[in-house]
């Protein structure tokens, strides 16, 4: 019996120490591409300080190995998507440059989940050298009780929708625009990004939000959403983390979600599967991975505070404790407890919302436009509060101050692109909170209303903001 369980020790250590890598094999996918206008010429990895494509669970006890191509990200996807696309004469010639490429699994339930997320900007070659064409993303998901081998599948899939919106590319405008090297594409900011290309002519930037749902990302930009279904908010209950950093960092934050009505009387039922976002007619809301948060403008785009994806580090670190473990029972927790390497899985994150695509990345990205000038909030009470309790705020665990009827603060955030998280004691039973990312372009006004309100507190316009202040300090003198 010792013999079989030493046989069966020094392969299981074997196969643990040849599962550290998960190679993607695209040799059986296909790429579909209707109406196809362009060949690509090579694909250049341009994220970030290069991380890694993403996290599967192999083997006994779902042990954590690293997703990679065996030849390179850019080698491998260049030759797989010229073999699958030929050029062609008619073709425009082009550089797909990754800006992001997330392959993540989660595991739990009877169903695991695979999630897969790409960005990417496209450049045209031109005689001079190459030119910027516009950006593209996509995202793919399926569930299943063995996920991993479905990533291949979804890298297929989101190059096929990233090439397919090159349908639709203004090519005439793309001569005009800086001329780049190869070399230079992996860190190259698109100008027409840096400065917001769609400027304030989406009327979403120019028009207060209307009260709806928005099915697609073009209905959040025209600011049209679908009013002919009535819904409500539903306050959805505490959700539980694997993290306790995040379990802290999330206490108090409200989570909703719209609940639609089928019929006029009819019983509401639970959000469509196909939901981009909402609109209460106050906020919008987008949807990232099955949750819905608010946003806040940034100049001319939006920012939302959401979960951290799974941390890599952490489920590295993990995976070392559980070899050093070894089949112990017990063992690999107070392992993983000597490391010292905290879990940062889900925390509160700033992702930014890509105005030319829709997608949704991490904030502060490389293509974003840097302003290292200090935020401001101002939070006030209105004069009308008369009687209310005082209100204590906090900034980041930290009480700044109190508020009574016809009072207010100022807030100044340095740390650009960070989450803030702002809590109210006394506003109202549940001492709300609320993770974002303040607007360093302009100034932030938060008004606090009674606790009767639909909104304990309400973002108001700059304009709106600022002539309430006015009054406040008229009212005191």
């Amino acid at each position: 019996m010792k013999y079989f369980l030493l046989v069966f020790l020094m392969v299981w250590g074997s196969m643990s120490t040849q599962a550290q890598i998960f190679y993607l094999d695209l040799t059986y996918q296909v790429l579909t591409v209707p109406l196809r206008v362009v060949t690509v010429e090579q694909v250049v990895d341009g994220r970030a300080g290069n991380p890694p494509i993403g996290i599967a669970y192999r083997g006994l006890g779902g042990k954590s190995v690293a997703i990679q191509f065996q030849q390179g990200l850019g080698p491998e996807l260049t030759a797989f998507v010229q073999s699958q696309l030929p050029a062609r004469p008619t073709d425009h010639v082009v550089v797909l440059c990754l800006r992001r490429l997330q392959l993540t699994e989660t595991l739990g339930g009877n169903k695991e989940l695979a999630l897969a997320d790409m960005t990417a900007d496209v450049y045209e070659r031109l005689p001079d050298g190459y030119h910027f064409v516009q950006s593209v993303a996509a995202q793919a998901s399926s569930r299943g009780s063995e996920v991993t081998y479905q990533h291949a599948a979804h890298m297929a899939q989101m190059l096929s929708r990233c090439l397919g919106q090159l349908t639709q590319a203004d090519w005439s405008a793309v001569a005009a625009r800086p001329v780049r090297t190869l070399a230079a594409l992996p860190v190259d900011v698109p100008a027409s990004l840096a400065s917001g290309r769609r400027g304030t002519s989406v009327a979403v930037l120019r028009e207060a939000p209307r009260r709806g749902l928005y099915y697609r990302f073009e209905q959040f930009l025209a600011n049209r959403p679908d009013t002919s279904q009535a819904f409500l908010l539903d306050t959805i209950k505490r959700r539980t983390y694997h993290s306790w950093l995040a379990t802290v960092q999330w206490k108090n934050v409200a989570r909703v979600r719209p609940l639609v009505r089928t019929r006029a009387g009819g019983r509401m039922r639970a959000i469509p599967p196909d939901l981009w976002g909402f609109s209460d007619g106050q906020q919008v809301f987008v949807k990232y991975e099955k949750q819905f948060y608010p946003l806040m403008r940034q100049g001319n785009f939006f920012t939302f505070v959401g979960e951290a994806p799974l941390d890599l580090f952490f489920e590295q670190a993990q995976s070392q404790a559980a070899g050093r473990a070894g089949l112990v029972a017990g063992a690999v927790g107070a392992a993983l407890a000597r490391t010292n390497v905290p879990d940062h899985t889900a925390e509160p994150m700033a992702y930014g919302l890509d105005m030319s695509t829709g997608a949704v990345v991490s904030y502060p990205s490389l293509r974003t436009p840097l302003r290292p000038d200090t935020a401001y909030v101002y939070i006030y009470r209105p004069a009308q509060a008369v009687g209310a309790e005082e209100v204590q705020v906090l900034v980041n665990g930290q009480e700044i101050g109190a508020l009574r009827a016809g009072q207010y603060l100022e807030v100044p955030w340095a740390r650009f692109g960070s989450p803030l998280q702002l809590c109210l004691n006394g506003v109202a039973v549940n001492n709300p909170c609320q993770h974002v990312v303040p607007n360093a372009w302009r100034l932030n006004y938060l008004k606090i209303n009674t606790s009767k309100n639909a909104h304990v507190w309400q973002w108001m316009p700059p304009a709106k903001g600022s002539a309430d202040l006015d009054e406040l300090d008229r009212r005191t003198k």
